[in-house]
């Protein structure tokens, strides 16, 4: 996930920056338009999984109005707002799956009609429009899911950028093939038209006049499918706490506890494979204890021992990430999962205690239990 994360957004951002190489450049790049073609496609339907998930993780956020919490003896948020309103996400989605399919239309590099083209750079455009807005929506400052904002956001600017560089290469094959010879029109008038068609600069006026009579259309379709026709507007007011938000958010309650770590929660998945050697202590609460619960605790003993400074970050990014990705483990199967898949860093974990500490075990061991100062 966080190498998709990171080369998503990377790779849209260099096909776009190709896209608008000169001409001797386009050409080169041409050669292996097919293998292009197919990391196109595969990067596409990575954006497609991302923003999936997003929705997902957004689903399970506040609505506009409801009432927020945090934990009393940290002040972390147990849950935030949704970024966009759930009652109008079909929208978007319905937008995304006719966008994604223009993309792959166009890129296909089949002959199009013109309407099927206008149609489809147009729901590109759409889909741009609607991915700057909500970035704009989200800046900065939010009380909003920790997890889905970020993804969304990435996933969004991805989208842009692999749209732009789709959207220019086809114009430039447009202009290609106009500049190659210009028609023998004998009729000033078509002469004008076609000189406005072929610059460069009256292209965007072109797709701007197509944009009303394409929303027009997709709303239709979606009110067929019982969304309001002001969903793709709503879904953006009908949220708290973000620049479009128009629901005031109630001032958050506060809850007992800190909330769980990552390494608590797992130990509560099924025994045969969390292994729960006994019962510890944590601010006073009772909690089950496994092996690698102990050994993540001692490493964080290790950190702030030795390296105070280092474990105050590694403290701040993981009480900000960790905390609202716990909170979303609610059964034993989710459990087993998250314990998998810190099975790597207890590892490391181990390797570290071994290396810097003469008695290691006996750290492990006190950890959660009265014996520890």
């Amino acid at each position: 996930m966080i190498l998709l994360f990171v080369s998503v957004p990377t790779y849209a951002f260099i096909r776009m920056v190709q896209s608008f190489l000169s001409k001797k450049r386009r050409q080169v790049n041409r050669s292996g338009s097919v293998r292009t073609k197919f990391i196109d496609a595969f990067y596409s339907m990575a954006i497609i999984c991302l923003l999936m998930i997003g929705f997902f993780i957004n689903h399970i956020g506040l609505e506009g109005g409801e009432q927020m919490w945090i934990f009393s003896m940290n002040r972390v948020k147990a849950n935030g707002y949704a970024s966009l309103a759930n009652e109008h996400v079909l929208s978007v989605i319905f937008l995304l799956i006719l966008g994604m399919f223009s993309f792959w239309l166009i890129a296909s590099q089949v002959a199009l009609s013109p309407i099927l083209f206008c149609v489809g750079s147009t729901v590109m455009i759409l889909n741009i429009l609607f991915a700057v807005i909500y970035l704009t929506h989200t800046a900065f400052t939010h009380d909003g899911e920790e997890f889905s904002v970020p993804l969304l956001q990435v996933s969004f600017l991805s989208l842009i950028f692999l749209y732009i560089a789709r959207l220019q290469e086809s114009l430039n094959g447009l202009l290609e093939k106009m500049g190659e010879s210009e028609p023998d029109y004998k009729h000033s008038f078509l002469l004008f038209l076609y000189r406005i068609s072929s610059n460069y600069q009256k292209m965007s006026r072109v797709w701007a006049i197509c944009l009303f009579p394409v929303l027009i259309l997709i709303q239709l379709i979606l009110v067929l499918f019982g969304q309001r026709p002001d969903s793709f507007i709503r879904v953006f007011l009908d949220t708290s706490s973000f620049h479009y938000s128009r629901i005031p958010a109630p001032a958050p309650k506060v809850t007992e506890g800190d909330g769980h770590y990552l390494c608590t929660v797992s130990a509560t998945g099924h025994s045969k494979l969390v292994k729960p050697v006994r019962a510890g202590i944590r601010r006073g609460s009772r909690i089950i204890v496994n092996r690698q619960l102990l050994i993540a605790n001692a490493f964080e003993n290790i950190l702030e021992e030795y390296t105070p400074n280092c474990h105050k970050v590694i403290r701040t990014f993981y009480d900000k990430y960790g905390y609202p990705l716990s909170r979303h483990i609610q059964s034993k199967w989710s459990a087993d999962l998250v314990y998998l898949l810190m099975k790597p860093m207890e590892w490391f974990f181990l390797l570290i205690l071994y290396t810097v500490d003469h008695k290691p075990e006996n750290r492990i061991h006190i950890q959660y239990s009265e014996l520890r100062k």
